[in-house]
């Protein structure tokens, strides 16, 4: 089960990164949760495919559909979650950034994704970033 988790896990934020939405969206449950913290643009809670599909189309459009994945660092796999440790780069105009984000994500029985929180090592330099 958890070599199926954590290839579930990285095949979306594969699809999700690369801007092919519609094949990392059929990999969430239809009640699924995605939680981005702080006060920025990108941030919030989205509930159900739709409200994520529109919160990650947002995403991409403000870094001009520029996720640059520099590595990803470490995968930490638990009973219930999996956490994937990543270092992006992200533009906007005007603006270029590395950051290192962390994803904790529940897997639901039907090896689909449930939930998605995300981590940022430099919460403060990310609503910088999102500010204009």
């Amino acid at each position: 089960m958890s070599d199926d988790r954590l290839a579930l896990v990285q095949t979306f934020f594969t699809r999700y990164f690369e801007g092919d939405l519609d094949e990392a969206l059929t990999l969430l449950e239809p009640t699924v949760v995605y939680h981005v913290p702080g006060r920025s643009a990108p941030a919030g809670d989205f509930v159900g495919r739709a409200a994520v599909a529109e919160h990650l189309r947002k995403f991409l459009e403000l870094t001009g559909d520029a996720i640059d994945v520099l590595s990803w660092d470490d995968w930490l796999i638990g009973t219930t979650d999996i956490a994937g440790v990543v270092r992006v780069h992200l533009q906007r105009p005007g603006r270029v950034q590395e950051f290192r984000f962390v994803f904790l994500v529940k897997v639901s029985q039907n090896v689909k994704i449930a939930r998605v929180e995300c981590f940022y090592s430099d919460p403060e330099a990310l609503e910088r970033f999102f500010s204009w």
